[in-house]
């Protein structure tokens, strides 16, 4: 707790040196309602007439008026150039030089500010000023400061000595920065200070001789706002990242990464633009990781997209890691540290006039300790894909063409069986697509070729291939009636659709197994023209899917106010092609799916999917979900998954799934509000993911803490954490990513920092 707190105030006197310095993400408007609509600045005066940019209008209780000389001016003395209006009890005003010399309650108004003095002198001519014991407000920004003396020079430079800055209100000055000159480039939005010092509760916290900062969201080389926390795998962390605009289409991050367990990481990204493509490197170096056996450990990560001629693109992807645990290690949710397998690919790919075609090398880093060489993915050295549909014609024959060729490789192992070689697959198809305003038709014929060439292996042929025609009718027709709901006008449409298919069955288990498993059963599988997901295995097929859809639209807005789909496979005969070790369910029916999306009733949101197993009259998914927002700053989430292994087949990696999460984000008073996260396992009887926090946001600082605590690895280790973010609102944040993990984690969450 010593080393929590210690490492706070040290982030805390460090906090000018991570002034934001680039263009971040966010709201419009940085500081709500909690903000004085008024900032007590007196209205300027009026000018009846209408004025030229040159002309000078001059009132006065008393005024000694000298035509090309002084003017004397007395009692509410006023001064309107252009955009420039001046208020003092007296003024001397020189028309030939066109400048003039204010005392006493000195009030200055332009576009972009107010303030007054106790004097003041105005060159007109060139649009400057100096104004001694000066206090000003920046309407835009909500600035408020004191300065000894401050020169203005409109809409180029302001130049401040011994100067106090702020955005919070007089009666609650959380923060306030001291300085003996601040220079602000208003061209370049850009400031400078020198001999600076934070003061949080008028304490101060932190000296620095020297310090700059943005005035606009323009990008600008400097720190940025630092990440703090501290995690029971790394201790404590502190991220000081620098940001580097190299050139307008180029810039890197540099960000030293103290982990208080392991070390110091270097981590750095590099981006750049190019004229059609653009790309990203992202570098961690950990030398000597005391808790790695004094290992060096790194991670590398690289992407390139760069489009060529006409439709040609280029897609380049490189991931690597120093061993298997990095991504446990510093990985920050279960999603990342549970991966598998990292990408290397390269594609290049064209397209036009209906056909595409595509190019790729694939490798993958098995980053997961368990996984057996017979069970990684395997390297695709190349693939190449050629696809083709014509342009579509109603009543006419519509053609189309899938082909591959690839080459897989996984290695090779003497004491384990593994096989290796190339595949070419064609899938040429005919449809006559039948369709009017309310109804479809689509009949379509395709014949699949499979041919293997295999390097020489023990386990099945070297040559083996598959011919097999699919067969397959789409229809449906659409009905529409308008309805009245709680006296309001309502569209519903229902859409009943019939699909057949058919493919005879044929002896694939002399077939290798490269890239092909069986999808996912969800309501789009009951249209799918095949239950794999790759040519390795066609499964054979008599059935005819009934499902029915009805949507729901406001008459007013057109916007849609729910649907619902309900359908089911009826089986016309037994399946016999299936995955190796796997027993192929031979039902009469397909699991029941239905859906339902739901926004008909204001604040609220429904989805939920239903898959009913009829054979054994038992759920096999079921996932239900509910949101509500009354309003913006408000939201609660909750849902329940259930996912069964489907009952008669037997599967290599059986997974049972049962699982509730809730989230939130809640006000508890007008500054403070709550977070939280919980996703639990009902099956393990463990939380998978758990996290708690509260924030408070004020006019000018703002501060969020989150604990958290979540699982990370299938061993069933823990991490824990805490997370803060500390903003003093227009000068510098700390642990700003805190809020990318709320918005990921808690669904309609949006941060008011």
């Amino acid at each position: 707790m010593k080393r929590i707190f210690f490492t706070y105030l040290l982030a805390i006197t460090s906090i000018t040196f991570w002034i934001e310095a680039r263009a971040e993400s966010g709201n419009e408007e940085p500081w709500p309602s909690l903000c004085p609509q008024s900032l007590d600045i007196p209205a300027r005066p009026r000018v009846e007439e209408v004025l030229g940019i040159e002309d000078i209008h001059l009132t006065a209780d008393e005024a000694d008026l000298v035509e090309e000389g002084t003017s004397e001016l007395r009692g509410n003395a006023e001064i309107t150039r252009g955009s420039q209006q001046i208020r003092a009890d007296y003024v001397e005003y020189d028309q030939p030089q066109d400048t003039a010399d204010m005392k006493g309650s000195v009030q200055y108004w332009d576009e972009a500010l107010y303030l007054q003095s106790d004097q003041a002198h105005l060159e007109f001519d060139d649009g400057t000023g100096r104004f001694q014991g000066a206090e000003f407000i920046i309407p835009d920004n909500r600035v408020r400061g004191q300065a000894e003396e401050l020169t203005l020079d409109i809409g180029t430079r302001t130049e401040l000595k011994d100067v106090d800055y702020t955005t919070c209100d007089p009666d609650d000055t959380f923060w306030k920065l001291s300085a003996s000159k601040i220079t602000l480039d208003h061209i370049e939005d850009w400031g400078k200070a020198r001999n600076v010092v934070l003061r949080i509760k008028n304490v101060p916290v932190f000296y620095t001789p020297y310090m700059s900062f943005p005035l606009s969201k323009k990008r600008k080389s400097g720190f940025l706002a630092p990440g703090f926390g501290s995690s029971s795998r790394n201790g404590i962390e502190l991220r000081t990242p620098y940001y580097w605009n190299i050139r307008p289409e180029m810039d890197a991050t540099i960000t030293p990464r103290v982990l208080g367990d392991s070390g110091v990481m270097l981590m750095g990204e590099y981006r750049y633009l190019l004229e059609r493509g653009n790309g990203e490197l992202d570098i961690e170096y950990l030398p000597g990781d005391n808790e790695f056996n004094d290992e060096d450990r790194n991670l590398i990560h690289f992407e390139h997209s760069q489009a060529f001629l006409s439709r040609g693109d280029l897609f380049l992807k490189y991931n690597r890691v120093s061993d298997k645990n990095y991504l446990e290690d510093f990985g920050n949710s279960l999603s990342t540290t549970s991966t598998r397998y990292l990408e290397r690919r390269a594609d290049v790919a064209y397209g036009g006039r209906g056909g595409n075609l595509l190019a790729r090398v694939q490798d993958y880093q098995t980053v997961d300790r368990s996984q057996l060489i017979t069970s990684r993915p395997y390297k695709r050295l190349p693939q190449i894909r050629f696809n083709y549909n014509s342009p579509y014609q109603g009543l006419r024959p519509n053609y189309g063409l899938k082909s591959e060729i690839v080459y897989f490789d996984r290695g090779k192992d003497p004491d384990l069986e593994n096989v290796n070689g190339l595949r070419l697959d064609l899938f040429p198809s005919i449809s006559l697509p039948i369709q009017t305003v309310s109804s479809f038709l689509k009949p379509e014929l395709g014949v699949r070729f499979t041919q293997y060439n295999l390097d020489n292996n023990n386990i099945i042929k070297d040559s083996p291939s598959r011919v097999l025609p699919v067969f397959s009718v789409d229809s449906g027709v659409i009905f529409e009636r308008d309805i009245k709901l709680a006296g309001n006008g309502y569209s519903q449409t229902l859409e009943p659709r019939l699909y057949y298919l058919y493919i005879p069955e044929e002896d694939q288990s002399d077939l290798p197994l490269f890239d092909t498993g069986l999808y996912n059963f969800s309501f789009a599988s009951l249209f799918r023209g095949d239950r794999f997901s790759g040519p390795d295995r066609m499964g054979d097929a008599n059935q005819i899917t009934l499902a029915v859809t009805s949507y729901l639209f406001d008459q007013k807005n057109g916007r849609s106010a729910g649907h619902f789909s309900l359908g089911q496979i009826y089986y016309l005969r037994d399946r016999d092609v299936g995955l190796p070790d796997a027993e192929v369910q031979n039902d009469s029916f397909s699991p029941i799916v239905a859906e339902l999306d739901l926004s008909y009733f204001d604040s609220w949101n429904f989805r939920s999917e239903l898959q009913w197993e009829p054979n054994t009259n038992t759920d096999q998914k079921l996932t239900l979900s509910a949101q509500y927002q009354p309003e913006a700053g408000k939201v609660v989430n909750i849902a329940y998954r259930v996912h069964r292994a489907p009952t008669g087949v037997i599967q290599r990696n059986p997974v049972d799934i049962d699982q509730t999460n809730v989230s939130f984000r809640w006000p508890i008073g007008p500054r403070w509000s709550v977070v939280g996260n919980w996703n639990y396992a009902i099956s393990e009887n463990k939380s998978l993911d758990t996290f708690g926090g509260v924030e408070y946001n004020s006019c000018c600082w703002g501060v969020r803490a989150v604990a958290r605590r979540y699982l990370t690895d299938i061993d069933g280790d823990y991490q824990s954490g805490i997370f803060l973010q500390l903003e003093l609102k227009g000068l510098a944040g700390i642990g700003k990513k805190t809020v990318d993990f709320l918005e990921k984690k808690i669904p309609g969450y949006r941060s008011e920092f």
